[in-house]
């Protein structure tokens, strides 16, 4: 993945090259950032949204079924 994208000064995501990201790289990046906000969900008071983290949950699942 670092072959595709540097970090600005922003944090922001901003392509390197004119390269798309393949099915495959697409799909781990997904699972990657879903992944992170279910963790930023967790460290919150209470544990977070229920909810939201099972959605994320759920999606995550699917991703992984495709592969």
């Amino acid at each position: 993945m670092k072959d595709f994208y540097t970090n600005n000064p922003r944090n922001l995501y901003e392509g390197a090259s004119d390269k798309k990201l393949t099915k495959k790289q697409r799909r781990e990046d997904i699972i990657k950032n879903l992944t992170r906000c279910i963790a930023n969900e967790n460290l919150k008071e209470g544990q977070g949204n229920k909810e939201l983290m099972a959605k994320l949950q759920e999606k995550i699942d699917n991703l992984k079924a495709k592969k």
